[in-house]
């Protein structure tokens, strides 16, 4: 006997834009209510449900009963589905057609049954006359499995296979609805018979309605009261880049990436809503659910999704780490069906961007000659007829440039194979990167293995396991400690002056006679083929589920992350003259090893009411524990065979070893609570309870307490109308969070030197002493934030838009506090600073397509406001220290944003001494004397900031900072006939930066002693034959001080750059099914293909960052080895 189901909950209702025909309707009044019942609006999302399941779901939302056997229609089948805002008889005919399930509606039931005919998916009004058949692909050619197509206007249809190919019969001249969960709908006409149609879908990564990853959870996107943003796989990789991190850059608003160096492996800065503190300002990374403090073990191709987490009613669920904000990396995991294996690949090479515009040797030889001869002086005759010599021949003379950059080698290999059943689904990956560097002896190569297993136990407990293995080697860059020193290669290549001939005979070196304080350009660049750093990292994360009854789940994850790290350097001894040599060869030498584990367990429980609103709650536990320790070796006369580069006692009795270690853990408990009134009004609380092993006391307690809110206001009845407006939701969020990593480990501990000096009975002994006292009060930073959003769709959500306006308050931060005088010590660490970010953060997404032509264009803006509003009384912060002449070039000041240039204001130059004789001051005597007394035309003009009548530090001033006016992104996808081009482009504006570089370049007069290079266009320099000219004579004997630091040191640093540009192809199912493969693109890319800027350094964007993560010399260039263009051939292929 059959058994028959009825299935019926009331809901509320939900907005629509489409209905489809259903079977046809005894009576004209039976039919009016029977279409009215089809008429109401699904929003549902499910894949690989069951059949009853997604009845049941569709039966709450659209307030209807099913009538149907559960024997007859197969209940448990599994079918996707991807509805947002269709009507109830489009969503019958996507779920019911392919499975060959008619239905009609019959007294206000609809009664489900198997049509009685002889065709598959036969439509009861015209006859299937045209064979149809092809494959759905993603925009990398990759099959998609469980597509369901349907013919537009009736009940036939099918699903994909675990290719992405499909047959159907479809009336010619017909057109064909193909839909899948997370891409775009996509509607195609029928104009014949063919056996070879291929469909390419579009992530749909804008719709409001998609799943995205949230602490401890996922959530609908349109559920949030949070500001969240995503950024798919394919974006990720639309970059050559080893750092998943650099990936981002351009993607998000509000959240700003920065490479602080162009170095292979270097690393890269994120942050989220500007620099929120003077200490540290990186965000949380979770990876799998897993906390670690960085994804550099990742590659790009490995991420699945990257969501980002701004504001408190988001981040405030991580508590004590979440001040910064929170991204969470999403994995790539097998799916379910045969085996399928994915592999893909780019080569090509880098090249250098742009090089500095120098001097050749003649005009160096002349700029030389004449600052003596201005001075009343001889060139010395050591180096006098070099100088001659170039200036008489027009020399051109060393490109240095050109002898330490080349085409460096770029290339990346990723295979992949995943399957599996429902029950068990694997994924097993191996990644090869290596990058050469665009200067000689620098690379990096980096090898991931990644493994992952999900498993469902029984009906309740599924479970999981993954582990990535990374090893990582550079070359070139690090000083042997982990250290990442400015790269000097390039600051001594644009340095070294051109007249000079570095290479000596028989493969030996020259001294630089004139530039002495340069060393030797090409042996320094062979010596850093000898500074390595290997790094292995292996992470690992597993998990248990168990659904205990109906809404309510446990979840069980534990990680480890395991890291060793081995940076060398190796300096042999060498002779070349009296200043540029090394007496003693050295070996600088650590090994690190760091272990952190996570392990958190919470429940989630989901509940639907009965008055169309629903309720869900988070709460769980965490433990944390990271520990580790490392040993430093300088060595000194160590041979170059290196099978005897070891420390050795014997060998020097000035060797050095250091050790450290450090064991921290935090400990917690976190809730939160969601709210939905009938998809209209939305709440969120959340609460995280801290106890931390970084301070000490009641102050390693902290709560982080949280509430969101958001109205949907697209739901309310008097918007309905409005037929354009798909979604309108209004969000706000207020919260609490911290930063205990703007601390140090033992930061409540006194410190200690020792190198302090006693004397006993007359006789000097070592010893140590106190030197900055300790603070047991010490405790985590706090930021509160405030966020007030909007999100909107049009156009059948073909236009999308979100703002953001927030502030965000950071309280407590840790900065130095004066100590009384008698006690003799430095200033202790304390929280008693405070600082403000105001931000506006907007993003639009806008696609449509025009006939075969499919296009989507993206735009993103953030303008963020700083302001240290207190540092506890203490002194100005000054930092950013470029060279020994100049000293700091920032102040960090209450008022001012962190880390502005401070120095004088320079009005060009004196034309005239009539100019420098116009230029006087008053005294209170009535006494009128110059104010620049040993000024010569031609020589700087600053301004007397405070009147005083002379120029000295205290006329500095405010010439601006590295943190922009605002910044922004753009993106362009474009998509025809299996071609595809994407453009992606970032940019700031009104971001100033210091050019370290410049000061020598610049410079009026040689830095004690040494003439450096300079830039070609100081040949336009003062002189009584060019006497218009607004650069600074060349001189000798600098008795102004033109080259003190100056507003003409400071640069705009604004710039828009083309970060990519890529063509692809996907080539025809026709051709790939002749040789078994199931998908291939093939396509071309450059990164960095142009930069528009005014900025004279190398690269504007190392320039606006701040150095080595140090907030406090934000934009002030040391002259970092810079971003290559890079131009690369790929392709993806499945099979």
């Amino acid at each position: 006997m059959l058994h028959t189901t009825m299935l019926g909950v009331p809901v509320g209702l939900v907005s629509a834009h489409s209905s489809v025909a259903a079977q046809p309707i005894a009576s004209p009044s039976a039919a009016a209510r029977a279409q009215t019942v089809l008429e109401r609006k699904i929003t549902l999302q499910v894949e690989g449900q069951t059949i009853k399941e997604t009845l049941t779901q569709i039966a709450k939302q659209a307030n209807v009963r099913f009538v149907y056997s559960q024997q007859l229609i197969g209940a448990e089948r599994k079918v996707t589905l991807d509805a947002r805002e269709e009507s109830l008889s489009a969503v019958l005919d996507e779920v019911l057609a392919p499975l060959k399930i008619s239905y009609e509606v019959t007294n206000g039931r609809i009664v489900l049954r198997i049509p009685t005919y002889a065709n598959d998916f036969g439509s009861t009004t015209q006859p299937l006359d045209v064979a149809v058949s092809g494959r759905i692909v993603d925009s990398k050619g990759a099959g998609l499995p469980g597509v369901t197509v349907v013919v537009k206007g009736t009940t036939t249809g099918t699903s994909t296979g675990p290719d992405g190919s499909f047959t159907i019969q479809a009336p010619e001249n017909s057109v064909l609805v193909v839909s899948f969960v997370g891409f775009t709908r996509k509607e195609v006409p029928v104009t014949g018979a063919t056996t070879n149609l291929s469909v390419t879908l579009v992530e749909d990564t804008q719709a409001l309605n998609e799943v995205v990853v949230i602490g401890y959870g996922t959530a609908r996107k349109s559920d949030l009261t949070g500001s969240v943003a995503s950024v798919s796989s394919a974006q990720l990789t639309q970059v050559a880049t080893a750092d998943p991190v650099q990936a981002l850059q351009g993607r998000v608003a509000g959240v700003e990436v920065t490479t602080n160096s162009g170095q292979p492996g270097s690393g890269t800065r994120i942050r989220v809503r500007g620099v929120g503190t003077i200490n540290n300002s990186d965000p949380l990374y979770v990876v799998d659910g897993i906390q670690t403090g960085d994804i550099g073990f990742l590659l790009p191709a490995d991420i699945e999704s990257t969501e980002i987490l701004k504001d408190a009613s988001a981040t405030a669920i991580y508590g004590s780490r979440g001040a910064n904000g929170v991204v969470l990396i999403t994995t790539k995991h097998g799916k379910a069906g045969a085996t399928q294996f994915n592999l893909s690949g780019y080569t090509g090479f880098q090249q250098i961007r742009r090089t500095l515009p120098l001097t050749t040797a003649a005009q160096y030889a002349t700029l030389v000659t004449e600052a003596f001869a201005n001075n009343g002086n001889q060139v010395p005759a050591s180096y006098a007829p070099l100088l001659q010599d170039a200036i008489a021949t027009n020399a051109k003379g060393i490109d240095y440039q050109d002898l330490v950059t080349q085409k460096g080698l770029i290339t990346n290999y990723s295979l992949s194979a995943s399957g599996g059943s429902e029950q068990n689904r694997y994924l097993i990956s191996g990644s090869y990167f290596q990058q050469n560097g665009i200067i000689k002896n620098s690379g990096f190569k980096k090898y991931v293995i990644r493994v992952n297993d999900d498993v469902v136990l029984t009906k309740r407990i599924k479970a999981g396991v993954a582990a990535t293995f990374t090893n990582s080697n550079q070359t070139g860059a690090g000083d042997g400690q982990g250290g990442s020193p400015p790269y000097l290669v390039l600051q001594y290549a644009v340095q070294a002056n051109p007249v000079f001939n570095p290479f000596g005979p028989n493969g030996t070196y020259n001294e630089d006679i004139i530039t002495r304080n340069v060393l030797n350009v090409p042996r320094y660049l062979d010596e850093q083929q000898y500074n390595k750093t290997q790094n292995n990292n292996l992470f690992s994360s597993s998990y248990l589920d168990i659904s205990l009854f109906e809404g309510l789940s446990f979840r069980s994850t534990f990680g480890v992350n395991y890291n060793n790290n081995h940076p060398k350097a190796y300096q042999p001894q060498y002779y070349i003259g009296p200043v540029d040599n090394r007496a003693q060869s050295a070996l600088i030498e650590s090994r690190n090893e760091n272990v952190s584990w996570v392990w958190s367990n919470y429940a989630n429980y989901n509940k639907t009411l009965s008055d169309n609103s629903s309720f869900s709650a988070t709460l769980g536990q965490e433990a944390q524990r990271g520990y580790g320790n490392g040993i430093s070796v300088t060595a000194y006369n160590v041979p170059a065979d290196i099978s005897l580069q070891y420390a050795s006692a014997s060998r020097s009795t000035g060797n050095v070893v250091r050790s450290s270690q450090y064991d921290g853990s935090l400990f917690s408990y976190f809730g939160r609570a969601n709210y939905n009134f009938r998809d209209k009004y939305l709440v969120t609380g959340t609460l995280r309870f801290d106890q931390t092993s970084k301070f000490l006391g009641p102050v390693r307690r902290g709560t982080f307490p949280s509430v969101g809110a958001a109205w949907n206001i697209s739901n309310e009845n008097f918007l309905k109308d409005i037929s354009y407006l798909s979604v309108l939701k209004l969000r706000a969020s207020y919260g609490q969070v911290g930063n205990q990593n703007a601390a140090p480990n033992y930061g409540y501990a006194s410190v200690a030197n020792n190198n302090q000096i006693y004397v006993f009975n007359g006789a000097p002994a070592p010893g140590l002493a106190i030197t900055q006292i300790n603070n047991t009060k010490l405790k985590w930073e706090t930021a509160v934030t405030t966020d007030v959003g909007i999100d909107a769709e049009l156009f059948n959500s073909q236009l999308t838009f979100t703002a953001d306006y927030y502030e965000r308050r950071t309280q407590d931060m840790i900065a130095l506090s004066p100590v009384p005088d008698y006690l003799g010590q430095a200033p202790a660490s304390a929280n008693v600073g405070s600082l403000r970010n105001r931000g506006l953060e907007l993003a639009m997404n806008y696609r449509n397509e025009i006939g075969k032509l499919q296009y989507n264009v993206g735009l993103n803006f953030t303008k963020i406001n700083n302001e240290v509003t207190s540092l506890g009384g203490g002194n100005p912060i000054v930092a950013g220290a470029v060279l020994t002449q100049i000293g700091n070039t920032t102040l960090t000041s209450v008022g001012r944003e962190i880390a502005y240039f401070y120095g004088l204001q320079a009005q060009g130059v004196f034309h005239s001494q009539a100019e420098i004789d116009a230029y006087t001051s008053t005294n209170a005597a009535g006494v009128t004397a110059p104010v620049q007394p040993g000024a010569k035309p031609g020589d700087v003009r600053y301004v007397d900031s405070n009147g005083d009548g002379t120029i000295t530090g205290a006329d500095n001033t405010y010439l601006g900072s590295g943190t922009p006016d605002f910044s922004y992104g753009a993106s362009l996808n474009l998509s025809y006939s299996g071609f595809d081009f994407k453009v992606l482009l970032y940019g700031v504006q009104g971001a100033e930066a210091v050019n370290g570089a410049g000061f020598h370049l610049n410079k009026s007069a040689d830095f004690v002693g040494v003439w450096s290079n300079f830039y070609a266009s100081r040949m336009d320099r003062w002189t009584p034959n060019n006497p218009n000219s607004n650069q600074p004579r060349i001189t000798s004997n600098d008795t102004n001080g033109n080259d003190r630091l100056s507003s003409r040191h400071i640069e705009d640093a604004s710039y828009l750059r083309a970060r990519n540009m890529e063509l692809g192809y996907t080539l025809p199912q026709a051709f790939l099914s002749k040789v078994k493969v199931k998908g291939a693109r093939v396509f071309a890319s450059v990164d960095n293909v142009f930069t528009i800027t005014d900025y004279t350094g190398y690269d504007p964007e190392i320039s606006t960052s701040a150095s080595y993560n140090n907030p406090l010399a934000y934009g002030v260039d040391y002259g970092n080895y810079p971003q290559a263009r890079t131009y690369r051939l790929g392709f993806n292929v499945q099979f």
